[in-house]
């Protein structure tokens, strides 16, 4: 690792003693919630009833534990608002849970499944309509980033970074990682995660079509110049070069997710989006030195460090532009929703996603013969499995958060605790009955499934943690590689700001943001498409430059007063540093 910040020695100390590693009120708030009185007031009223529960529950007093938590001697039910449907096999599970811990938690759970796609509308009426949930499953791209600074979630502050009466969280969740995962300025989050990335980012192709062409090291390509001439000797043969689902076209390509470049951590360089606009800072010493947007300009990017003094995020479309006038891009990308239909009926030459998508995909192969499917893992630095080379913020994508009005905060804490004290409890939850759902590996750290339970149950959304992350017996020889180096904590390395979240609650920013987005829409997807045409109709010479029309015209929009918001309040988050 080339350079890390104290923050993250700290934390990679923490980490990597495992073998395998895979928020929240803002100012006070006085609006009335359904239950009549304030939400502060319901909060302080919910805190006090959780302080005395224990003497309202009854307890068995010799049934307390070495943590201090007392037995009840009734079984508590604690509500939870889980995200997906209920998996084939869970009342299995559930009966083992409750023969395992009657006489350590004696606490039952009352899981409300709910589809995915119903999930976000109905949080936040449950939430904000102040329902009974003791738990629910939250992230920044469902309701958290609306939900927190109106403080309608608690502060869990007490319940982590303590080892004596919550061992279990203590272990799973190091101090570090909460710090990383407040949300202005209150630990009303927690974290859910295996990997501290999003996935070994790789584009899926044909290997044996490589290889009969005579590209790459035997079918094995390791460069985009190899790729380019497979996406063209696949058009000189008839198919699609690169299919892609109008969501994504290009995607993330020639980027790290497109959220950081190799290096840019180290650089001091952190990239943050509002309003569709992406915002580049530069920071050092926690002070912010320069600031600008994506497609502004070389100009904007003059105070940068040297090396990104210009406007590089705006060039990798400018490369998407030259793949799309190559015809390497399906002409149907901007309606195809699935990418992977193609590929697998054999019509397209390659496709993007992630090594997660490697069980799936390596099941095409029945259909397209063995040995028939490849990927490209496209950043130099992850593909040489080089320390430090996948920049992180350290928070959760998915998360589970606590409601302020929930009088069972003691016991939901237990029991996740419980859930997160030991490779048992997890696995039980996130895979299954051992010998009926799963089984473990021959080697170490790895398992096999027997059902779909864990797939169905989604540990996203309730079990994820680096401390029990397990491979799939079903990836071997370089793809088990890559994924022992994705769950090692010193593959990856701190961003230059960890634990800064962008407030957009306030009405006027609000609307500022919305009236950008409606510009910023007009080139969203079609840029990742290599389209040089905007939605208005207005077609340019290169991609940079409708990307320079389309930031000046949102700044004129919005954009300004989203920048402004964004400075000030980065700035503030700094100056506590």
């Amino acid at each position: 690792m080339k350079k890390t910040s104290k923050w993250f020695a700290l934390m990679l100390a923490t980490t990597m003693c495992v073998s395998l590693l895979t928020g929240c009120g803002g100012a006070t708030d006085t609006s009335t919630t359904a239950e009549g009185g304030t939400k502060t007031e319901v909060a302080e009223n919910a805190q006090d009833n959780n302080d005395s529960q224990t003497q309202d529950t009854g307890v068995n007093e010799a049934a307390a534990t070495d943590t201090g938590y007392v037995v009840p001697d009734e079984p508590v039910t604690i509500k939870f608002l889980h995200k997906g449907p209920e998996p084939e096999g869970w009342a299995a599970v559930y009966e083992k849970y409750l023969e395992m811990t009657k006489d350590t938690l004696n606490i039952e759970l009352d899981v409300t499944w709910v589809e995915h796609a119903d999930y976000k509308e109905k949080l936040n009426l449950e939430i904000t309509s102040g329902s009974d949930w003791d738990m629910v499953f939250d992230a920044s791209w469902v309701q958290l980033k609306n939900l927190a600074p109106e403080g309608y979630y608690a502060d869990l502050s007490k319940y982590f970074n303590n080892p004596t009466e919550y061992p279990g969280l203590a272990k799973a969740f190091s101090e570090d990682t909460m710090e990383a995962n407040k949300w202005f300025g209150q630990m009303c989050y927690i974290p859910l995660y295996e990997t501290y990335g999003n996935g070994i980012p790789v584009i899926w192709y044909r290997a044996d079509w490589a290889k009969d062409w005579g590209i790459g090291n035997n079918g094995k390509i390791n460069s985009f110049e190899e790729m380019e001439a497979y996406w063209q000797a696949a058009l000189d043969a008839g198919y699609v070069a690169y299919s892609a689902t109008q969501a994504r076209g290009f995607f993330q390509l020639k980027s790290i997710r497109g959220e950081a470049y190799p290096g840019s951590a180290e650089a001091g360089l952190q990239m943050y989006s509002a309003g569709g606009l992406t915002i580049w800072t530069y920071t050092k010493d926690n002070k912010l030195v320069a600031y600008a947007v994506e497609g502004s300009g070389d100009e904007a990017f003059k105070d940068f460090p040297e090396g990104w003094n210009y406007d590089f995020g705006a060039r990798r479309y400018d490369t998407f532009a030259e793949w799309q006038k190559a015809g390497y891009i399906d002409p149907d990308s901007l309606s195809t929703t699935d990418a992977g239909i193609s590929f697998s009926s054999g019509l397209s030459a390659s496709y993007v996603g992630t090594l997660d998508d490697y069980l799936g995909v390596k099941n095409y192969e029945t259909d397209l013969g063995e040995g028939a499917v490849g990927y490209f893992v496209y950043v130099d630095e992850i593909r040489n499995k080089e320390k430090g080379a996948i920049p992180t913020n350290f928070a959760g994508n998915n998360g589970l958060a606590i409601p302020a009005t929930s009088d069972k905060i003691e016991y939901t804490m237990r029991f996740l605790d419980w859930l997160f004290g030991s490779q048992e409890a997890h696995d039980l939850f996130q895979l299954g009955l051992e010998g009926v759902d799963f089984k473990y590996g021959d080697e170490n750290g790895t398992y096999e499934t027997l059902t779909t339970y864990s797939s169905d149950f989604g540990g996203y959304g309730w079990t994820w943690n680096p401390n029990y992350a397990l491979i799939s017996t079903a990836y071997d020889g370089e793809a088990l590689a890559y994924r022992q180096y994705e769950l090692d904590a010193s593959s990856f390395i701190g961003l230059p700001i960890l634990g800064f979240n962008f407030d957009t609650t306030d009405v006027d920013l609000n609307t500022a943001i919305a009236q950008c987005k409606a510009v910023t829409d007009k080139v969203a997807t079609i840029k990742l498409h290599g389209i040089t045409t905007d939605a208005d109709g207005h077609s340019y010479d290169t991609m940079s430059e409708m990307l320079k029309v389309n930031v000046d015209e949102a700044m004129q929009n919005g954009g300004q007063e989203i920048v402004d918001a964004f400075v000030k309040q980065l700035t503030d988050f700094l100056a506590t540093k």
